[in-house]
């Protein structure tokens, strides 16, 4: 996440030690806070224009879908970022479909061209398994980025059917991206545990949203099959997700899981890298 400025962080550090409840409130909301949807890149607009676009419905709000390459070939699933989109991908499109397979992402809710205010990896896990139960078969793999891949990977390991699993920038548990924003903002550690109640109840009305069910998204107590083959691939530069998350990611899967370190690509030109893009291809294929 981008530098928090010194003045949120010396705001938050005191509100935090005389006023708790007013702090956590504040907090929970900042770390829902999505933003401003993330327009589609110029280099990433021929192949944006060239999907078969869909759209899928929850909560009452529509979620946009997309698919390149055959219809009949096998398909490989996309999961973008936080502040991202699926035409992200744009270079991965390209060498996905060149290699015979079908491409199929979404852009998750309050992102790209869906609607919604909110983004929840359990949003994402139940996005993942209606596109999986529209498929013929199981996916031939399954690529994420970033936050992306946490939601991705608990799919595959709770029953969405992939044996391989590509992890870009990877979080290795959700309980990581909150320890890192309490941290970031100078909200005191104290506050950590009341900070989780009070972002749970800003959701209340999601029924999934219940007290302790982000437990279910760590992938290091509760790793993926070992017949899933893993590849991890990370820049040791990344300023966002550290490195880290994914060295234990890889020691959390000792079988059929690898990780490629990258140097000089940071936490988003990694996606478009040409060495990346063929890691990831021999891996699905």
């Amino acid at each position: 996440m981008p530098q928090t400025p010194a003045a949120v962080r010396g705001t938050f550090g005191l509100l935090g030690r005389t006023a708790p409840g007013l702090a956590t409130a504040l907090a929970a909301r900042a770390f829902l806070h999505v933003g401003r949807p993330a327009s589609v890149r110029v280099a990433d607009r021929p192949v944006h224009e060239e999907a078969r676009r869909g759209f899928l419905t929850r909560g009452g709000d529509e979620v946009a879908t997309y698919a390149w390459g055959d219809p009949d070939a096998p398909a490989v699933l996309l999961v973008h970022g936080w502040q991202s989109r699926a035409s992200a991908f744009g270079s991965l499109v390209t060498a996905v479909t060149g290699a015979g397979l079908r491409a199929v992402a979404y852009d998750a809710p309050a992102h790209g061209d869906s609607g919604g205010h909110v983004r929840t990896a359990l949003g994402d896990v139940e996005i993942i398994s209606r596109l999986t139960d529209a498929e013929p078969g199981p996916w031939a793999g399954v690529v994420s980025h970033s936050f992306g891949s946490l939601a991705a990977g608990v799919a595959v390991r709770d029953g969405v059917p992939a044996d391989r699993l590509v992890g870009i920038a990877s979080i290795a548990a959700f309980r990581f991206t909150e320890d890192l924003f309490v941290r970031e903002i100078g909200l005191p550690w104290a506050l950590r545990a009341r900070f989780t109640q009070a972002w749970e109840r800003r959701l209340r009305d999601d029924p999934e949203v219940t007290p302790g069910a982000t437990d279910r998204f760590d992938l290091l107590t509760r790793p993926l099959p070992e017949r899933v083959r893993t590849l991890w691939l990370h820049d040791d530069g990344d300023q966002l997700v550290p490195h880290s998350q994914s060295a234990l990611l890889l020691g959390a899967h000792p079988h059929g899981s690898r990780l490629v370190t990258t140097t000089g690509l940071g936490h988003s030109k990694i996606l478009g890298d040409a060495a990346v893009l063929t890691h990831v291809v021999d891996h699905l294929t």
